[in-house]
């Protein structure tokens, strides 16, 4: 499993705990946005390409900020090949090369530029959450 395998996996782990977490069924989430039958669980599962904007649907209904889910997924501890947790029940993958770690570093930054933009989040809030500077 590659290293983008391995966090799409770590955001859906995650993602389904919070559901869990807060109190909320796949189906009740479901229901909420409106989704047709089953869809939730496709996503959930791999089944459909998860975007981002329904990653925000999903964290919106059960009342979580992005920049909370976010930090909690990349800003909790450090962050480097040797801390990339595995999924539960997969064969564990070689350890990233330098330039995996650079690839995903830079999808990570977009990904925090994408929710600064859309004004989900401040800089402030991950700069919080992480500890750092916001400069």
């Amino acid at each position: 499993m590659d290293t983008i395998d391995r966090e799409l996996e770590r955001v859906l782990t995650l993602l389904r705990n919070k559901i869990r977490e807060r109190g909320y069924t796949q189906l009740s989430v479901q229901a909420e946005l409106g989704w047709g039958r089953s869809y939730i669980s496709q996503l959930l599962t791999r089944q459909k390409c998860l975007r981002m904007e329904q990653v925000l649907l999903i964290l919106g209904v059960i009342g979580i900020h992005p920049a909370e889910f976010f930090a909690e997924l990349y800003l909790a501890r450090p962050y480097g090949a040797e801390h990339l947790a595995p999924t539960p029940g997969a064969v564990e993958a070689p350890v990233a090369s330098s330039q995996g770690l650079r690839d995903l570093r830079a999808l990570v930054h977009r990904l925090a530029d994408c929710l600064i933009e859309k004004e989900l989040i401040t800089a402030e809030d991950l700069a919080s959450a992480s500890g750092e500077d916001p400069g």
